[in-house]
């Protein structure tokens, strides 16, 4: 807690301000941090802000409910793609004043939707990397050539050599962006294209060739890695922690292998603030904006990162974090530069939906490549009418 103590002095309220801001998260590993962060800022500034849990999978529900029933927060750290419900949320375009001047430029899709900025991002991440057992692996594969003869080796020796969740589009779009592929393109569904096709072609020819096993589920990859059956292992940067006191010094990171030359490029989202119900056009706007700066300060991101182990969006604390980072923070921040950001946009989330669907289709067996990223088109471009209604 020491980088926050004498921060909130440069954060002054107006005495004459008696604001109560309400603040609604979903973030875990925050519940503890957050409120003791609101009551620093109250004892430097007599803002009180109300700190409430809310856990994964109901605040997006109990924002929407709030909205209807007038009952919101001021301010909610969500995930970036709640924003392509910005309609719903009642959230509207913000203007430069509610950002600080140090956000990395590339956190700015994630709240960026028809070029309106609907939230303020303030942590990066949820991206895919290389975890590797070092008791196995000396030199991590850079190349899936490289891991495929590697394979061989490592089965002579009774390991698998790489597991992930197959079956989940997050995992499959990551290879599938070195065919460029993306799923939207300039907020259109893009799914029917030669690039996908190849993706998926490169995707189900790995699996036939048994170098990863298609059935093996999160909990699989993630247990077996953990345990050591397995040499390698694709997951992202949330279970970084986990698996690195499961290993101890035998953790590795490494960003993931290209393919025909071409780098990996995973998905990478984050978390933002944003501001249902259009508060910060409320009576107390004055005192949002001040706690809205606060959380965005230097000292404020380095906290969400030292003590909650959390990428920040700052580009002056990811610099100091990149001065002092060992060798695995380092492979995890050089993978986030390497991947895109997903755009809350209602389309991407209609493209998961159609990818799963035309996914299934070619890995079964029950249709050609075409077949599949057609009804990848089609599915998804029915979500979203859907979801327009």
């Amino acid at each position: 807690m020491n980088v926050i103590i004498g921060l909130v002095a440069f954060f002054m309220v107006a005495t004459s301000v008696a604001a109560e801001l309400r603040l609604w998260h979903q973030k875990e590993e925050g519940r503890e941090w957050l409120p003791k962060l609101a009551e620093q800022y109250e004892a430097a500034t007599g803002v009180k802000v109300h700190v409430s849990f809310r856990p994964t999978g109901e605040l997006r529900a109990s924002l929407l409910r709030g909205v209807i029933e007038g009952n919101t927060p001021h301010v909610a750290i969500v995930p970036s793609d709640f924003i392509g419900d910005y309609h719903r949320l009642q959230l509207t375009p913000l203007g430069d004043q509610w950002f600080g001047s140090r956000i990395t430029p590339s956190a700015m899709p994630l709240v960026t939707l028809a070029g309106n900025h609907y939230g303020i991002p303030i942590l990066g991440g949820n991206h895919l990397m290389l975890f590797y057992n070092k008791r196995y692996v000396k030199q991590p594969a850079t190349s899936w050539q490289e891991l495929a003869v590697q394979a061989k080796e490592l089965r002579s020796q009774g390991i698998e050599p790489i597991a992930w969740k197959y079956e989940e589009m997050y995992w499959f779009t990551a290879f599938a962006t070195a065919f460029g592929a993306f799923p939207v393109s300039d907020n259109q569904i893009n799914l029917d294209t030669p690039e996908m096709r190849a993706g998926l072609e490169f995707y189900k020819r790995i699996a036939d060739k048994g170098l990863v096993d298609p059935k093996c589920d999160y909990k699989c990859a993630f247990d077996d890695f953990n345990s050591g059956q397995y040499a390698y292992v694709i997951n992202g940067d949330w279970a970084y922690g986990e698996m690195a006191e499961a290993l101890g010094d035998n953790f590795g990171v490494s960003v993931l292998p290209s393919i025909a030359g071409n780098s990996m490029m995973p998905a990478y989202s984050g978390m933002a603030l944003i501001f249902p119900a259009d508060s910060t056009n409320g009576p107390d706007a004055d005192a949002l904006m001040d706690f809205v700066h606060f959380i965005q300060s230097k000292q404020v991101q380095l906290g969400f990162f030292q003590e909650l182990s959390l990428l920040p969006v700052h580009q002056q604390v990811i610099e100091q974090i990149m001065a002092t980072a060992d060798d695995n923070q380092k492979a995890s921040l050089a993978q986030l530069k390497q991947g895109w950001a997903v755009p809350p946009t209602p389309a991407l989330t209609a493209s998961w939906l159609g990818m799963s669907k035309g996914f299934q289709l070619y890995i079964s067996g029950h249709g050609t490549v075409e077949q599949a990223t057609n009804m990848m088109q089609r599915f998804a471009e029915h979500e979203l009418k859907k979801s327009n209604k």
